[in-house]
């Protein structure tokens, strides 16, 4: 007698961590940030001067041998020119990918234009990206809604949306950073070595696009470090999680580090020493008290005085500094929203480990900042955006329950009402927010743009250019391949570019006072204005011309 059983094989499906109502949220926000990108994109007069440094980079990748060669004569090569470069090659490599896809779709665009714009359609492109880690982080500590939120209010504050629409890192960079904390989220959500393996990787991605990416493995490598101590986790299990971090991050980072030899080539990585005496403000080029400082601080950023800061402490400064550049980047109100979220919330931080990590890497950027703000000597809004960021998650969490104590304190509020209330402060956010946003971008400077094509079309490649502001020259072809032009010259002629009626003082720039002088020679005589037929007192770009023709 013989028997048999038999079965059938039932197919399990996989589990999925995100669904139908997950992606319809991502769809709506995402459709949002292309919009408001969208549309500064098309409004820009020009882009951020540090814009131009980005897109040389990039066409400096594209052809080395149109790159100034060494001293010795030889042609540089791309390592050359990655390990040369004071910016990391993670953001200008992407540059380069997006200017080559522009170069086929538009190929009747000039290269200083099109240069330009893949700087900014790269940094939007990350911004648009970034609505999914950012949803994820707020749906992993906090729901659906809250991850909804928090994407959407950071799309829409006027500093990120700008800033993220430039042609500057701050988009490439967040899109790799903030991925990199939604892995640390999960990684000690789930207490997987792969997980902290991958925020790891992802770590030292960030590093590669700027130097201060390297922070965000402090969130979930302390968070882990903690557990073991309090033995929450067990030690050696926490041990081999921290030890996977930062394997993943030396993996991706060492081999940057060994091509230049050190921490970062930026100017402001050499601050990191504290024995060293505090240095002055970059933007004077030169030691404390070596220039004199402007009457008026410059816009964009917090500046340390020499005449109007001094005798005050550096180290209050800089707190005072930091505080104002990050509020204003988080347009006001989402600092006090987050704040009250995280007292509202805070006997979820005892339940869920996971929440201390965006806290934890919140607070080492801004000890991070802190530092260099009393060193260097300026802070600005760009620096906040990860601190930004972390606070729009948080903000986001605190509208459920500053609806739940709207509806207590008014009993006629039920459930539903509560949910009204809640999408209604969003909405009031964002409408506050919006109008600021969505101002074109540099709108003040675009005669720097008309003066280069003026530029290109009547200077030879004998004459001289001095240009303080640097868009002329770029956007006249002069300066694709290296970052200043040809040295006034007697013999020939010299063209300048000046702001006849500028209200600022432009201090930064370390050839304004040259330019001056010679727009003052004797024989200068203005060959091109902008507007063109403006009043004189109108005339926001003018072009001045010196020489023996």
């Amino acid at each position: 007698m013989s028997a048999s059983v038999g079965g059938v094989l039932e197919q399990v499906e996989r589990p999925r961590s995100l669904f139908g109502p997950d992606y319809l949220r991502l769809a709506a926000v995402a459709l949002v940030a292309v919009a408001v990108h969208g549309w500064l994109i098309a409004t820009t007069a020009v882009t951020a001067r540090d814009s131009l440094g980005f897109a040389r980079q990039a066409l400096s990748f594209a052809s080395p041998s149109s790159v100034p060669p060494h001293a010795d004569g030889r042609s540089k090569t791309t390592i050359d020119l990655v390990r040369e470069s004071e910016h990391p090659p993670g953001y200008p490599l992407a540059v380069w990918v997006t200017h080559a896809g522009l170069r086929r779709a538009l190929p009747d665009v000039a290269i200083p234009d099109r240069a330009l714009v893949a700087t900014q359609l790269t940094n939007a492109l990350a911004a648009v990206l970034l609505v999914v880690p950012t949803y994820l982080i707020g749906r992993l500590l906090f729901g659906r809604n809250t991850g909804f939120a928090a994407a959407l209010l950071f799309q829409v504050l006027p500093v990120p949306a700008r800033i993220t629409s430039d042609g500057l890192t701050e988009g490439t960079f967040l899109l790799v950073a903030v991925s990199a904390l939604a892995l640390g989220v999960w990684a000690v959500k789930t207490r997987r070595v792969f997980g902290f393996l991958v925020c790891g990787m992802a770590c030292g991605a960030s590093y590669l696009v700027r130097p201060e990416g390297l922070i965000l493995a402090v969130g979930p490598g302390a968070v882990a470090l903690w557990l073991g101590l309090t033995r929450r986790w067990p030690r050696d299990a926490a041990a081999g999680r921290v030890a996977a971090l930062c394997v993943g991050a030396l993996l991706v980072s060492v081999p940057y580090m060994a091509l230049i030899g050190k921490l970062s080539n930026k100017a402001t990585s050499g601050m990191l020493n504290p024995l060293e005496a505090p240095p002055g403000p970059i933007y004077r080029g030169g030691p404390e008290g070596s220039h004199r400082a402007p009457a008026a601080a410059p816009p964009l950023g917090a500046w340390w005085n020499h005449e109007l800061d001094a005798g005050k402490s550096r180290e209050l400064w800089a707190f005072g500094a930091v505080f104002q550049e990050t509020t204003k980047a988080a347009n006001y109100a989402i600092w006090p929203l987050a704040l009250f979220g995280a007292l509202a919330l805070r006997r979820r931080f005892r339940e869920e480990p996971a929440l201390w990590v965006p806290v934890v890497v919140c607070v080492a950027n801004l000890a991070l900042l802190l530092y260099l703000a009393a060193r260097v000597g300026y802070v600005s809004e760009r620096h906040t955006m990860l601190i930004t960021l972390i606070g729009c998650v948080f903000a986001a969490a605190a509208l459920p329950p500053l609806a739940t104590a709207v509806g207590q304190a008014l009993p006629v509020f039920d459930r539903v009402g509560v949910r009204v209330t809640a999408a209604g402060l969003l909405v009031c956010v964002i409408a506050g927010s919006l109008p600021f946003a969505l101002k074109p971008l540099h709108a003040n400077r675009e005669g720097h743009k008309h003066a280069g094509r003026w530029l290109a079309e009547h200077a030879t490649a004998r004459d001289a250019v001095v240009d303080p502001f640097a868009w002329a020259e770029w956007y006249a072809g002069r300066t694709l391949y290296r970052s200043s032009g040809t040295n006034p010259d007697p013999s020939r002629n010299t063209y300048i570019i000046v702001e006849p009626n500028a209200k600022t003082a432009h201090s930064r720039l370390p050839v304004l006072d040259e330019a001056k002088k010679l727009a003052a020679h004797p024989t200068q005589r203005v060959v091109y204005q902008w507007p063109e037929g403006a009043p004189k007192d109108k005339v926001q770009v003018a072009i001045v011309k010196i020489g023996p023709e």
